[in-house]
């Protein structure tokens, strides 16, 4: 599901007329009022979802899907991931960026080589960089501006402020 960007997961069956519960992993939930279809991995195949309409119900999203008109119909879906394809990807603020194109970036401090970014992990305050250095270590990073000089997307580089490192490299 290379072309295909995870969005969600279907937590539970809301009602008996087949509309379904949604965990959503994307920082914009008002994305989901604008879809007009989902994709699932289903035994190995993309499987496309016609999404007859979402709803917030207090600050839980609701789903449902069309010719799903039962608890029976959506009982397999449960634990099912939601991806979108890229044409449905949300367009996003200026200077913010998707996890699937930082994630693989090389990371430099001073235009040199520090190491790969891995992962990048969502935390309460701020999202942290998960840098992987040559040696097999990681480093956490957190992803705030004073610590990003710049981030050069179309190159796949990350270039990160010497603060950021606040520790000397001889430590253990």
């Amino acid at each position: 599901m290379n072309d295909y960007y995870l969005i969600a997961e279907i937590k539970d069956i809301y009602n008996i007329h087949g509309s379904v519960i949604i965990k959503s992993f994307s920082d914009f939930s008002e994305r989901f009022f604008q879809l007009e279809k989902v994709f699932i991995n289903f035994f190995g195949k993309v499987k496309e979802l016609q999404i007859e309409f979402v709803e917030k119900v207090n600050s839980t999203l609701i789903m449902k899907f069309r010719r799903f008109n039962s608890e029976e119909d959506v009982l397999f879906l449960v634990g099912k991931k939601l991806y979108i394809n890229k044409e449905n990807l949300y367009e996003l603020p200026e200077d913010t960026y998707y996890i699937h194109d930082l994630v693989g970036s090389d990371t430099y401090i001073d235009s040199k080589f520090f190491g790969k970014m891995v992962d990048v992990l969502k935390l309460h305050s701020n999202d942290v960089y998960v840098i992987k250095k040559d040696d097999g270590s990681e480093i956490l990073i957190p992803a705030v501006e004073e610590f990003i000089e710049k981030i050069l997307l179309d190159e796949n580089k990350i270039f990160l402020d010497p603060k950021c490192v606040m520790f000397d490299e001889n430590e253990n």
